[in-house]
């Protein structure tokens, strides 16, 4: 079948190394909670090879230099959390329940192995969502931030980029929500 007279010719591409137009940081992983658990549950030698294989930086390794982190649960955790979980109509303006102990279980687990592999990675923390007492909906699905808590949401970013670094975690970047 034909569509036309000329004939079908591969395009050749040339790259010139000697003229540069951008650069390419890295590339990146998500690593969610869900994620977590899975790694956590393998076999520990399978594990070790799946961290090396995607975090190494040998002749078998993608070297990936970059990962996000759930800041708190995301749509693929096990289960609905935030790092400030209340029952409902209490609030928590000054934090005082924050709690790490969800990501305690796998994520921080994970993230020391992946450290351990690529001390140099980039971590960046994207949230899903606020805890839900500082929502207009007072759900973790829609909803948006009530203005009385943005220097609260503000410090739980803080709270949380503490909590990990006391645990050996550095956190190099967040951003104020995941898919806005």
């Amino acid at each position: 079948l034909s569509f036309g007279t000329s004939s079908n010719t591969n395009p050749t591409i040339d790259i010139d190394t000697t003229t540069q137009y951008q650069t390419v940081d890295g590339f990146g992983y998500t690593l969610t909670g869900g994620s977590a658990q899975l790694i956590n549950d393998m076999i520990a030698n399978d594990r070790a090879n799946l961290l090396n294989e995607l975090f190494g930086n040998g002749a078998n390794s993608i070297g990936i230099s970059y990962l996000r982190v759930s800041l708190g649960a995301s749509d693929l955790s096990s289960a609905v959390f935030s790092y400030n979980d209340l029952p409902s109509g209490q609030t928590d303006p000054t934090l005082a329940q924050f709690s790490l102990s969800f990501d305690t279980v796998n994520v921080v687990p994970v993230l020391k192995q992946i450290l351990a592999i690529n001390p140099n990675i980039k971590i960046l923390a994207s949230p899903w969502s606020a805890p839900v007492w500082m929502k207009d909906n007072n759900s973790s699905i829609g909803g948006s931030l009530l203005p009385q808590y943005y220097s609260v949401y503000a410090q739980y970013f803080v709270k949380y980029i503490q909590a990990m670094k006391a645990r050996g975690i550095t956190i190099d970047a967040v951003t104020v929500q995941n898919e806005p």
